[in-house]
């Protein structure tokens, strides 16, 4: 029965049931956003929802059958822990004030894609595993931010309190600027005309292009890191069945040797 079930679960046609199944959840969770479409339409979205949650409550049983003796196994997984959670979320008795938990995981059931297709799952594990080090990078950028925002406060302070009459206004007028959003304007409403191109200048180039690339690194390592650990995982798999491919041509050859020897020993009955 192991057998079956992991056929089954590896299967192209389950696994792209499955994902228009999640694609048909994420629209229906979208469709609940509108009160025309909810309120006129609410026994069939609630019919729906009971059919996507057997749907999925069938997935992962079959998906966990397919461990066999030792269905645990599943668990192991972290991407299983979140699609088991998703699901299971859903029998939890929410009611009244906490019916905000089943909408809110409606949207998270969304999250269901980056598990299901394998490129997004990368990028996924991609982006968790570039936390730490990311973590680092904003620290980095929260210091620039902190050490501009003083410098702008007591160079413009004066002048253009709106932008920078103190540290956190100052911090949120530079936040505004790293994203390239209307920064000529703030620039030009400063008073010194030196002391402003090489603040707003060298403040773009660290923030912008520098730090902010620095993000884009981190993320490539971990893209990198993620790929290395994936086929380390893949290895075993590929050597056995390079060796299965190779005992079965060894078979292969071995049995045309027998046959070659049976036709020379059917024509020439006295070898016999």
């Amino acid at each position: 029965m192991r057998n079956v079930f992991r056929r089954i679960a590896d299967s192209k046609a389950f696994q792209t049931f499955i994902l228009f199944t999640i694609i048909f959840a994420s629209i229906l969770a979208g469709l609940h956003t509108y009160a025309e479409f909810s309120g006129k339409y609410q026994p069939l979205f609630l019919f729906l929802e009971e059919v996507i949650l057997a749907v999925f409550t069938v997935e992962i049983l079959i998906r966990i059958a397919a461990f066999g003796a030792k269905p645990w196994d599943f668990f192991r997984s972290s991407w299983n822990l979140f699609d088991f959670a998703v699901t299971a979320v859903f029998y939890l008795p929410f009611g009244g004030p906490f019916a905000v938990v089943l909408r809110l995981a409606r949207a998270i059931r969304v999250l269901r894609l980056a598990t299901t297709l394998p490129r997004l799952q990368l990028i996924t594990g991609a982006l968790i595993k570039s936390l730490p080090s990311m973590a680092y990078v904003a620290l980095l950028l929260f210091i620039v931010f902190y050490v501009y925002g003083i410098i702008g406060n007591v160079a413009f302070g004066a002048n253009d309190p709106q932008y920078f009459g103190n540290l956190h206004t100052s911090m949120l007028t530079l936040f505004k600027v790293v994203t390239l959003e209307d920064w000529i304007h703030i620039m030009d409403a400063q008073g010194s005309s030196v002391l402003v191109p090489l603040y707003f200048i060298t403040f773009i180039l660290l923030g912008t292009m520098i730090i902010l690339n620095l993000f884009i690194g981190v993320i490539l390592a971990g893209f990198e890191e993620v790929k290395a650990e994936m086929a380390e995982q893949e290895g075993p798999r590929r050597r056995k069945k390079a060796t299965m491919r190779s005992e079965l041509n060894d078979v292969a050859v071995q049995l045309a040797s027998i046959r070659k020897r049976l036709d020379r020993l059917a024509k020439d009955p006295a070898e016999k």
